[in-house]
């Protein structure tokens, strides 16, 4: 499902060193001797990505950063490229860094199609029409010792439910964080809510990260609560946390 275009200039972008957002992992442990080491941000950081890739798509209509009912911002995100039609994918292209915290770097190449109900490829941002989004991500992030080089692709299938439009999430995530490559990661039945070409925070759904020592679930629980269990899988000590729409964790849901 490779989305971005092979262009030199667009390879460079996916390539640039970029970053971060301090999600620096301070975990709740249901285990006080658990490692330090497993300890380390991953399960705030993709939960925070998966959700703001939800928030961009507005973007693609008027090229700017712009709120919804859910009153959603990307604050300190710069877009260097906004949204533009490729014809060479059928997609819109977007490249953008995070700027507002001084010693943190990251950058974002997203890579969207858009499909109506026919099965049709749109070139044009009409969100009404819009049944089925498919979203590539190169990310890249430094910053408080905590490297991510990750990409993720999803597929979104868009329904009417009770008169509210909701999107359904399922896609794949491949990369490293802070070293550790993912053996695999896969977002599954992540449903979130649609309004004016943002999604709200996941009402259900699971993240599921398996890596080499560490293995992450986020279950979305609604009322804009996830639920993340981090079990490190040579020790057997599990940790759970409780995060919330601004991914903030806490001891309690």
């Amino acid at each position: 499902m490779n989305l971005i275009p092979s262009t030199p200039a667009l390879r460079t972008l996916a390539l640039a060193g970029v970053a971060a957002l301090a999600f620096t992992g301070c975990i709740t442990s249901t285990d006080n001797s658990a490692s330090a080491s497993d300890n380390d941000g991953q399960a705030a950081y993709v939960t925070s990505e998966v959700d703001q890739m939800g928030q961009v798509y507005g973007q693609i209509g008027d090229g700017l950063a712009k709120s919804s009912a859910f009153g959603v911002t990307i604050t300190g995100e710069l877009v260097i490229d906004p949204f533009k039609y490729h014809d060479s994918c059928q997609c819109f292209v977007r490249h953008a860094v995070y700027t507002g915290m001084t010693g943190f770097e990251r950058d974002r190449l997203d890579s969207v199609k858009l499909y109506d109900s026919a099965g049709a490829i749109m070139d044009k941002w009409r969100p009404a029409q819009i049944a089925k989004i498919v979203h590539s991500r190169n990310i890249k992030k430094s910053g408080n010792g905590k490297d991510a080089d990750i990409r993720f692709d999803v597929v979104v299938e868009i329904k009417d439910d009770g008169g509210v439009k909701k999107g359904t999430w399922n896609g794949t995530m491949t990369g490293s964080y802070d070293g550790s490559p993912f053996k695999s990661g896969t977002i599954t039945d992540v449903v979130r809510a649609w309004d004016s070409g943002h999604f709200g925070f996941p009402e259900s759904g699971t993240i599921e990260i398996d890596r080499p020592v560490l293995h992450l679930l986020a279950e979305f629980l609604g009322d804009g609560k996830a639920k993340v269990t981090i079990t490190n899988k040579v020790t057997g000590k599990i940790r759970i946390l409780y995060l919330d729409a601004n991914y903030k964790e806490s001891a309690n849901p």
